[in-house]
């Protein structure tokens, strides 16, 4: 029996408290972490390798501890994820404010990266394709408001220093927060258990005669790890993820050592931030209409350049081409790969070569722990920034030359008593 659709009181409380909570957790992590960073390992007298580590720890914890939402879901239903998740950023963010120590920071950065993924997009699309008619448009403002976090994140930090004079405040407001949007969550969700066998079999797609052609000649996972095809998707992909945690780690102190105010770093941030958001909002309408190949050229030619621009940026100019570069880059940068990796191999392994992708592409997280170590050594990050525009570039060229495979050019065995060739 279908379960009955939810009121639409309902529906909107529970779509204001789960994108409400990814605001939350969205604002107080990547983005604005970095922001906090310089007077954080000023005053404690960290290195900044130290510093990066906290920023890997973030990004392996967010992506190793996307398991876990689904799992909890399953078990205690949405709302006891939430009180879970809650609790889980409540102790994060409480660590961070408190923190006097190297290790009491790696563990706070844990915490709020497994926070993440407990608040987040998981239970938030499970509930939201649940108890709206209209999914994708209920998604693409959910995904909107979410991401929104990450431009307000820094100006909530600035603001927050201006009006206490120090960093632990500001984590304190993040402890509030999380409490205040996460007892909205709990009491706004539906509380039951996914339960598949309450919806009806659902019509199978009908799949038309091109489609069906092109579906006989999948490709196997193991065809398709043999590809260089798939290693410069998993590269764009990779790169894009390097760039993104590297740039919010260290941007803010590499500007503030080119004598550029702190607000105003934080306003970059946020600015780039703000592009993604409206150029990710077209990204799907851009992907119908450019082709593939030309929208990961074009992602990863933006991001080469705002990397270059950055490593020199010593005022609003190079700093706007940053801004602009990446941001396009972070609108950009989910979709191409993912329609490649499809559009390449088909969709008979796709499930298991994404799952591949994602899990490989969390090399990027030891990302600001290399640049940490790199700053402790030189003295500045401009040579990070180089670099990682240099890798950019590099796959951009890789993605120039890149060509369907040819499943024809792997030998596949023959047939028991077929002749010899």
């Amino acid at each position: 029996m279908n379960p009955a659709p939810a009121p639409a009181s309902q529906r909107w409380l529970a779509f204001a408290s789960l994108s409400g909570i990814y605001f939350v957790v969205s604002a107080g992590a990547f983005s604005s972490l970095g922001v906090a960073l310089p007077a954080m390992v000023t005053e404690l007298k960290w290195s900044w390798s130290d510093a990066g580590w906290g920023y890997t720890l973030l990004g392996v914890a967010c992506g190793l501890a996307s398991v876990f939402p689904a799992m909890l879901i399953r078990r205690f239903g949405v709302r006891g994820t939430m009180a879970v998740g809650m609790v889980t950023m409540m102790a994060g963010f409480a660590t961070m404010a408190t923190t006097h120590s190297v290790w009491s920071y790696l563990a706070a950065t844990t915490l709020i990266g497994i926070a993440f993924s407990l608040v987040s997009t998981v239970p938030g699309s499970h509930v939201l394709t649940e108890v709206f008619k209209n999914r994708s448009t209920a998604l693409g403002a959910y995904f909107a408001i979410g991401t929104l976090g990450g431009v307000a994140g820094p100006q909530i930090y600035v603001a927050v220093e201006r009006l206490t004079g120090g960093w632990r405040p500001y984590w304190w407001t993040y402890v509030a927060m999380a409490l205040v949007f996460g007892i909205f969550a709990i009491l706004t969700t539906p509380h039951r258990r996914p339960d598949e066998s309450a919806y009806p079999a659902e019509v199978p797609e009908q799949i038309g005669p091109v489609e069906m052609i092109e579906g006989l000649q999948d490709w196997t996972v193991r065809r398709a790890l043999r590809t260089p095809q798939f290693y410069v998707i998993l590269g764009v992909y990779t790169t894009y993820l390097l760039i993104n945690t590297t740039a919010h780690a260290f941007a803010p102190q590499h500007l503030i050592e080119h004598h550029v105010a702190k607000a105003d770093a934080a306003t970059m941030l946020s600015l780039e931030a703000a592009i993604g958001v409206a150029v990710s909002l077209f990204g799907g309408w851009l992907g119908e209409r450019v082709p593939t190949k030309t929208l990961m050229l074009v992602c990863m030619g933006a991001v080469a350049i705002g990397q270059f621009a950055l490593a020199e940026a010593r005022g609003w100019g190079l700093m706007s081409v940053f801004a602009v570069g990446v941001g396009i880059g972070y609108g950009l940068s989910f979709t191409p790969p993912t329609v490649m990796l499809l559009k390449y191999f088909g969709k008979k392994a796709n499930l298991e070569l994404f799952s591949i992708m994602c899990l490989l592409s969390t090399l990027a997280a030891a990302g600001p722990a290399i640049g940490g170590k790199a700053h402790d050594l030189t003295g500045s990050f401009e040579g990070l920034f180089l670099a990682c525009g240099g890798v950019t570039l590099a796959m951009f060229l890789a993605t120039i030359f890149l060509k369907p495979p040819a499943l024809a050019k792997i030998a596949a065995p023959a047939p028991v008593g077929a002749p010899a060739e």
